[in-house]
């Protein structure tokens, strides 16, 4: 696959993904009046679909740059993922915050999926 093909494929998938998102959230907010969380997914896998072709161009060469750009980009999403926990925590302990389990679990994985592959392509500017 050459490198425009991969980048409107991914496009068309972010796009795809958005649609769904707005979908689900439409119905959710209309028959139950809040999101679930499923929606959230959706969202961070858009995101996740417009960095990557972002990044494909440059990922598909697999070379010295793309390994220190995904090593470095899972370092600090280390240390986002204990602050994004630390506040939840905190949110959770002061009652300002009241989710569900399933609630929790999907904010958590996507805050995790958005802030691994946005940091992707903030080091891949940098490096």
């Amino acid at each position: 696959m050459n490198s425009k093909a991969g980048r409107r494929f991914f496009t068309f998938m972010g796009c795809l993904f958005l649609l769904y998102t707005g979908i689900l959230s439409s119905a959710s907010i209309y028959s139950l009046g809040f999101l679930q969380g499923h929606e959230l997914i959706q969202l961070s896998l858009s995101i996740m679909c417009f960095c990557l072709a972002y990044l494909y161009p440059q990922f598909k060469k697999n070379d010295e740059r793309t390994k220190v750009i995904k090593e470095r980009g899972m370092f600090f999403s280390y240390f986002f993922f204990a602050a994004y926990s630390l506040m939840l925590m905190l949110m959770f302990q002061f009652g300002l915050l009241s989710l569900s389990g399933y609630q929790t679990v999907t904010l958590m994985a996507s805050l995790m999926i958005i802030t691994v592959f946005s940091s992707f392509v903030i080091l891949s500017k940098r490096y």
